[in-house]
């Protein structure tokens, strides 16, 4: 069970609410181009397989789902772990110039604000996982 954030050019809209329903998003480059600058903000990611990348240490963990395609219209991570995850996955994004969503809010990730979305899985996980 993971937190899960959506990766891709949403244009210049600050919120989901904004967004048409016939959006189109633009590709956001090379697969491997996203790679190299993903490795350059954590060089520690495991891109052995470039379509699944993996990312851990003893707080947190995120994996990448890049897709199969060279030409990407965009990714998801998949966050386990707690709020120390937040600076690193603002860092990539920062790095990509794109923005991510997990769909819970109207509102697009932000280090400081998204750690009440964070918390929100993590107590939601918490009662599955306790019942």
């Amino acid at each position: 069970m993971s937190w899960d954030l959506f990766v891709q050019d949403w244009g210049d809209f600050d919120s989901l609410d904004e967004i048409a329903d016939d959006f189109e998003p633009k590709t956001i480059g090379l697969r491997s181009e996203i790679i190299d600058k993903i490795k350059t903000v954590e060089p520690t990611v495991d891109f052995s397989n470039p379509s699944w990348g993996i990312l851990e240490n003893g707080q947190f963990s995120i994996e990448f789902n890049m897709g199969e395609s060279e030409e990407s219209d965009g990714f998801v991570m998949h966050i386990r772990g707690n709020e120390l995850a937040l600076p690193c996955i603002g860092n990539i994004l920062v790095s990509l110039k794109l923005k991510a969503s997990d769909g819970s809010s109207p509102y697009f990730f932000d280090v400081e604000k998204s750690k009440g979305d964070l918390q929100k899985w993590i107590d939601y996980r918490n009662s599955i996982l306790n019942s």
